[in-house]
């Protein structure tokens, strides 16, 4: 029985289908703005917007994963879940913070706590506390969302 519930769980329900589509295209505006980024010149009329709509956006999904665990963790009823509370709320100040310093300290504060969530989320996973699909997607997300903040980066390094 319990291994037919492990392969339920592994099949690929509407909400599994509709949460990696709505991932995959929340992707769309760091490629986008990364690479335009990356591509225009240093004194192109648009620079400094393309900045800040890409540490606006990745700010914003930053915070929505941060919320997104802290639900999650009220919700639940597991060992670590106060903790867990607490922690949740840092991607939040983290996004709030990169709005206020040099865009190249930015990305790299962004890359950082984007991978540092993915490593949770994967953590979560192999724990339980998420599901494994969920788990592995988040990491396939964190992937793309921190190779757009090392192109930017790139694109905003000093010198």
């Amino acid at each position: 029985m319990s291994e037919q519930r492990s392969i339920e769980k592994e099949h690929a329900t509407p909400d599994r289908v509709l949460a990696t589509r709505l991932g995959l295209l929340g992707l769309i505006p760091f490629v986008v703005l990364s690479l335009w980024l990356a591509g225009i010149p240093a004194d192109h009329v648009w620079r400094e917007t393309t900045i800040r709509l890409l540490t606006g956006y990745a700010a914003v999904v930053l915070s929505f994963l941060g919320g997104a665990r802290w639900a999650l963790a009220v919700a639940g009823d597991y060992a670590d879940a106060r903790r867990d509370i607490a922690i949740s709320i840092l991607p939040a100040l983290i996004g709030w913070v990169v709005m206020f310093i040099p865009p190249h300290l930015a990305f790299v504060l962004l890359a950082v706590a984007f991978a540092a969530q993915g490593a949770w989320d994967s953590l979560s996973g192999q724990a339980g506390v998420l599901p494994a699909w969920f788990a592995r997607l988040r990491v396939q997300l964190t992937a793309a969302a921190v190779i757009a903040m090392i192109i930017a980066f790139a694109a905003t390094a000093v010198g």
